[in-house]
């Protein structure tokens, strides 16, 4: 594979582009997090390993996995959560979308 050509920007373009890429990636991060904890939440309120590795398309260790990390960020945000007031974008009270 030849080498990939360097395209020279002007320095505030290139700043932009890398304050986007970074915003981006911060937007995705907090996406992912969120959706674990939904999934998390869903284990909570019955729903088994197998039926949300079915609807989501993957494995019930991913699942799992996915699970115990939310469970780790929902308590991460409760403690959070006492030390500051407003609203939580996840809220335990309402059903779980899925995919």
């Amino acid at each position: 594979m030849p080498p990939k050509k360097k395209v020279d920007l002007p320095e505030h373009v290139r700043a932009a582009v890398l304050s986007e890429v970074s915003l981006d990636y911060e937007a995705a991060a907090a996406a992912e997090e969120r959706s674990k904890i939904r999934i998390f939440l869903a284990t909570e309120q019955g729903l088994s390993t197998y039926e949300l590795a079915e609807r989501l398309g993957v494995s019930q260790a991913v699942v799992s996995k996915w699970s115990r990390q939310g469970k780790e960020a929902w308590e991460a945000r409760e403690s959070a959560r006492g030390s500051q007031s407003g609203e939580d974008p996840v809220r335990p009270g309402e059903p779980v979308p899925l995919g």
